[in-house]
């Protein structure tokens, strides 16, 4: 990632990561999406689409045709392939490990991925691990229990 792009990448709002993400999700079951399938998925109108596109695409994050196709360009799937991975991430300790409802866990975990990055992000990624690992040790360890008793 060259200077301007990382510089790029720091300016994203929440929102216009939310629309790289919801253009990733419809883009990696079909090659191409559209406004009014990212309008559905996001729960706004077209006409809000439309600018948010122009503004992805005026930073190349987005190639798009008017009133056609959109697709991700590499530098903006980079950056959507990104913020999906943290989703999943927090998605997964909101869910799996805290057992909070899925609906809510998905709610926490769309909020939570703007926020953090970097060195705390890394931390968390391997606390997850840990936490992970050890439920799976445990877990068998549990079962074997269970077994001889």
């Amino acid at each position: 990632m060259n200077k301007d792009q990382l510089k790029i990448k720091k300016l994203l709002t929440p929102t216009q990561e939310d629309y790289l993400e919801a253009i990733y999700d419809l883009t990696t079951e079909n090659a191409v999406t559209r406004n009014k399938e990212i309008a559905d998925k996001l729960g706004v109108r077209r006409a809000t689409v439309t600018r948010a596109v122009k503004a992805l695409a005026e930073k190349g994050l987005v190639d798009h045709e008017t009133h056609g196709y959109i697709t991700l360009t590499d530098f903006g799937r980079s950056i959507a392939v990104e913020i999906s991975s943290r989703h999943k991430l927090f998605r997964h300790f909101f869910k799996d490990i805290l057992q909070v409802e899925e609906s809510d866990a998905d709610f926490l975990a769309c909020r939570i991925e703007h926020l953090i990055t970097g060195e705390a992000l890394r931390k968390f990624r391997d606390l997850v691990a840990k936490i992970d690992d050890c439920q799976y040790k445990c877990g068998s360890m549990n079962k074997n229990r269970e077994v001889d008793q």
